[in-house]
């Protein structure tokens, strides 16, 4: 199946019902530049009540992503493409959705894009 959005290409998308405070660990396969990996936290910080989306770069391969006070919203999210880097030579792309029960665990739900390749410098 291949799913299209204008010069975007969805290649992995999912929906994840957090258990307890676990991270989430979602690895995108790229055979050419190496496993990229993502280690996604829902975390609150009581310092400060902003809901912040933080990212942390382990490696070369890993991102982490701290979803900060994420505590009650019902389809909170990015409003524009995050870009992440590259995937197998393209540009790649995140868009999310958090969605919170209080005391039952927050539903993430995910999309990973790559754009079309770059030539030329173009």
């Amino acid at each position: 199946m291949q799913i299209k959005l204008g010069d975007f290409e969805l290649i992995h998308s999912g929906v994840v019902i957090t258990i307890d405070d676990n991270p989430i660990t979602i690895k995108l396969p790229d055979e050419i530049e190496g496993d990229y990996t993502f280690i996604i936290n829902f975390v609150t910080d009581n310092d400060n009540k902003d809901a912040v989306t933080k990212y942390t770069a382990i490696d070369k391969f890993t991102l982490q992503i701290d979803f900060k006070n994420f505590d009650g919203f019902m389809g909170g999210g990015n409003s524009s493409l995050i870009t992440l880097g590259s995937l197998r030579n393209l540009p790649l792309y995140l868009n999310y959705r958090v969605f919170d029960l209080n005391n039952v665990g927050k539903t993430l739900m995910y999309n990973f894009y790559v754009g079309k390749e770059v030539e030329n410098g173009n």
